[in-house]
């Protein structure tokens, strides 16, 4: 699960650790979820920094989890931020930063989790990606305008990427959209 500080990324953590699934949590700060790695053992839980405008990152965390775990069967790409601006008010540099996070970050996992699902897994176990978007891009909305268009980047992104996995890959994307 990536961005699981709070809201939808948190909500799926907690729900997955109660039904007694292994995850891997991944987030900025991890203290965020000390109260939940002191609830479940690392057997159960494991926490793991990660920034997902940082490929290298994206990288390493996917390496970590083969290591501890051998295999993933599920990603769940949930990271994003929000901000709340007038277009006009909004400075260029925070609006690459949104979409570093949400549509290139969210990318970079995407691109990896296939990855791994193809050439790390057991041959043939594919792997699902479930990408966390927004009906949002559907709608411009004010002070909202540059979420929307993130949104709008990852679900074409989704689109196309669910259309182009081979079959014989056994690999599922949707989105929640």
């Amino acid at each position: 699960v990536t961005g699981c500080s709070n809201g939808f990324g948190r909500a799926m953590l907690e729900e997955v650790l109660r039904n007694g699934e292994i995850v891997i949590a991944t987030l900025r700060e991890p203290s965020v979820l000390d109260d939940l790695a002191g609830k479940y053992p690392p057997t159960q839980l494991l926490l793991l920094p990660l920034d997902v405008a940082n490929e290298a990152q994206v990288k390493s965390v996917f390496a970590q989890a083969k290591d501890a775990l051998g295999h993933v069967d599920v990603v769940y790409n949930n990271e994003a931020q929000l901000f709340l601006q007038k277009l006009e008010a909004t400075p260029i540099d925070r609006a690459r930063a949104l979409m570093d996070v949400n549509s290139w970050g969210a990318e970079t996992v995407s691109f990896e989790a296939v990855r791994f699902f193809k050439e790390e897994n057991q041959k043939g176990a594919g792997g699902m990606l479930v990408q966390v978007s927004s009906m949002a891009e559907i709608e411009g909305i004010p002070r909202l305008w540059f979420y929307t268009t993130t949104k709008a980047a990852l679900n074409s992104f989704t689109e196309v990427l669910a259309q182009e996995v081979l079959p014989a890959w056994n690999i599922w994307v949707c989105s929640d959209r």
